[in-house]
């Protein structure tokens, strides 16, 4: 039986999935207490990104490069560093797969 192209193309991508670095306790806290001041601020900006173009567009184009294993804005995926980056990293590349 003849493959499409599409499918051809499919079996060929080889999925990549990168482990992020692990955070320290302290860079934690530091991006918390940051959120906790700018909080009222992001999300009223969020509001306003989630009405336009461009925000739409993305969320159309993240199911395509989904299947290529990068993001709507063409990073590649990855999952949180530390113990068991391993694990996350397979079940990732099996979740992207389906």
């Amino acid at each position: 039986m003849m493959k499409t192209f599409s499918e051809f193309n499919e079996e060929i991508q080889e999925l990549t999935i990168g482990a992020r670095q692990k955070r320290t306790a302290s860079d934690r806290m530091a991006q918390k207490r940051d959120y906790r001041k700018n909080r009222a601020k992001q999300i009223q900006k969020m509001r306003r990104y989630r009405k336009t173009a461009g925000y739409k567009q993305l969320q159309r184009k993240a199911k395509i490069m989904k299947k290529r294993g990068k993001t709507a804005t063409g990073r590649q995926i990855s999952v949180r560093g530390g113990t068991g980056a391993a694990q996350r990293i397979r079940d990732k590349k099996k979740e992207l797969k389906k």
